[in-house]
């Protein structure tokens, strides 16, 4: 008696509650979560037939992902690619050392 191991979902089909999208590259589903009552995860939204109305562009400060071109503002006060503020003690090049090798510091002389 042989059994068959069988995945949960065809492999034809995305596995449930994951995004519809066939990534050709990988020769798989995508595999993001999806929100209640969507097709598709929040980067292939575009391939949505339903949203064509807003339009998804390329973050300015990391390509690597999309936004929604209407909430482009609100995306930049907290993408993670964003230039963080440096702590009050930070001091840039601190331990750089000297600048010219003929310079000496004033405690030393």
């Amino acid at each position: 008696m042989a059994t068959s191991a069988t995945s949960p979902h065809a492999p034809g089909f995305p596995a449930e509650g994951r995004c519809g999208y066939y990534v050709e590259k990988k020769k798989r589903f995508c595999r993001m979560v999806v929100a209640a009552g969507k097709r598709f995860c929040g980067e292939h939204a575009g391939a949505a037939e339903e949203e064509d109305a807003r339009k998804r562009i390329l973050c300015p400060l990391d390509p690597k992902h999309t936004v929604y071109e209407d909430q482009l503002a609100k995306h930049l006060k907290k993408c993670n690619s964003r230039e963080k503020p440096k702590p009050d003690f930070y001091i840039q090049d601190i331990n750089a050392g000297l600048r010219d090798e003929t310079e000496i510091p004033e405690q030393l002389a």
